[in-house]
């Protein structure tokens, strides 16, 4: 009986010396009982940033869409619901908005920028736009560096020259679709398009600037965790599980239609406008409730 509580007595010291000796870079505080700055900006997972991934999403074939319907919306970053998108609006506690994330990449050529055309979105190589003539365009200051491995130029700007603050909306496009093999009613993101508003010489001013394929965009979505509430600083999810979620506020301003028309073109008002926008929205819901009566 002895021997027995010896033997777990040592068992119990060789778990809390090997709990102590333990490496301390996942402990919510450190040492002087602060919040320790390698995990503050992982919450709630704690685990490494770098190791998040979008979730997978498949890939149906063309044969098997029953139903599909393409929807343009605006998303205004000055909605309360958007602000997760639009703060901060400069780099802090290792977070980003979600322009600058963009302008980010853009600057490593780790994703491509599309031309942006009225009514017209086409992600090849022949509508590629330059990030330095986007930098031009705006007047921003940049310095161009040749990376050492990859031999690609990539552009340094100073974070307060990053525009922004200016960029307060978003043109988003999606697709609504039903797979009539799996029996599954989905959107799916097709671009991002940043817009840049300022104060013109006549009024509000607005600079769609480019086209970015949301797919291409996933992987550097799906690393970056935000706040959507004041209430619960460890609620942090990616700025993928937002999209994916439907986490966000945007009106429509245009479908796909026959003579391909936004809703202002063959509205003469506002009011019609939002009759419109909410009939567009009912025909998808009313879509979705009837492909599951009986």
């Amino acid at each position: 009986m002895k021997k027995l509580k010896f033997l777990i007595s040592v068992f119990a010291l060789f778990v809390a010396a090997s709990a102590s000796a333990q490496d301390d870079s996942n402990s919510f505080f450190d040492e002087a009982g602060n919040l320790n700055d390698s995990v503050a900006t992982d919450l709630p997972t704690g685990a490494p940033i770098e190791g998040l991934e979008p979730i997978e999403m498949l890939n149906p074939r063309a044969d098997d869409i029953y139903w599909s319907k393409v929807i343009y919306r605006t998303i205004d970053l000055r909605e309360k619901f958007n602000y997760p998108f639009y703060f901060p609006t400069e780099a802090t506690d290792n977070r980003k908005n979600l322009f600058s994330l963009i302008f980010e990449l853009a600057s490593k050529g780790k994703i491509k920028l599309y031309q942006y055309m009225d009514k017209k979105e086409i992600f090849d190589d022949q509508h590629l736009v330059q990030f330095k003539d986007v930098l031009r365009q705006q007047d921003v200051a940049f310095t161009p560096r040749l990376d050492s491995i990859t031999n690609d130029t990539i552009f340094e700007v100073e974070e307060s020259d990053i525009p922004a603050p200016k960029v307060i909306k978003y043109y988003l496009k999606e697709v609504w679709f039903f797979d009539k093999v799996s029996s599954t009613f989905n959107c799916r993101i097709i671009g991002l398009c940043p817009i840049l508003v300022t104060d013109g010489e006549t009024g509000i001013e607005k600079y769609p600037l480019f086209w970015v394929s949301f797919e291409r965009l996933r992987p550097f979505l799906a690393q970056h965790e935000i706040l959507i509430t004041d209430k619960n600083n460890g609620a942090r999810p990616s700025f993928d599980d937002v999209f994916m979620k439907r986490r966000f506020s945007g009106y429509i301003f245009r479908e796909s239609n026959i003579q391909d028309r936004n809703l202002l073109e063959y509205n003469n008002d506002y009011e019609s406008c939002h009759k419109e926008q909410a009939r567009i929205k009912t025909t998808i819901l009313n879509f979705e409730n009837d492909l599951w009566e009986y």
